[in-house]
């Protein structure tokens, strides 16, 4: 188990550097299932929620930028549930990863890959409540949208169409958890 995820953890950092090249594997559905809903999304939500999340809220907390509303406060909870598990993932995959697998041949792939990941991050600005000190944070306060856009980006490559939007559905429903687990308002 610890050696698949190491495998898994190092094949992600190829392809991050060397999008153009992939390592592709032949894998049956279960295996992707369980690579796609355990390992990575393990992987993504570490990565994401503690070592990228948590520098955000501290450099808040220290006072560099006010603090973040979240935009969709005031939705009920079952809204901000299938709008996040359902309806996000679909819409946003199709717009920024759906494309990526018609041009995964193509010399310039690597800048597909990473603008659409950058733009994905970045696009996730707008889920905030922003003022102007936040203006020179953005890319700092998206990075975990966007550290999120370039693993979607390699499942997307590496597993498929449907297995990018299931880890983004996962990650979204772990990330509502969480915030409901910790006390925040939905």
């Amino acid at each position: 188990m610890v050696v698949h995820f190491k495998f898994l953890l190092l094949h992600f950092t190829a392809f991050f550097k060397k999008p153009n090249q992939p390592d592709y594997f032949s894998l049956t559905i279960r295996q992707k299932l369980i690579d796609v809903g355990c390992y990575y999304l393990v992987i993504q939500f570490g990565i994401c929620a503690i070592l990228l999340w948590y520098p955000v809220e501290i450099a808040e907390k220290l006072g560099f930028y006010n603090k973040l509303e979240e935009i969709n406060s005031n939705f009920s909870v079952p809204m901000i549930v299938f709008s996040a598990v359902v309806m996000a993932p679909v819409i946003e995959e199709g717009i920024f990863r759906l494309f990526l697998g018609f041009h995964r041949h193509k010399t310039y792939f690597n800048w597909l890959y990473y603008v659409s990941s950058v733009l994905f991050g970045w696009i996730h600005f707008f889920n905030y409540q922003f003022d102007e000190s936040h203006y020179f944070f953005f890319p700092f306060i998206t990075m975990t949208q966007t550290f999120s856009g370039l693993m979607l980006g390699y499942i997307r490559i590496m597993y498929g169409f449907w297995y990018g939007v299931l880890l983004h559905a996962l990650f979204n429903c772990a990330a509502i958890a969480l915030s409901f687990a910790l006390g925040y308002d939905l």
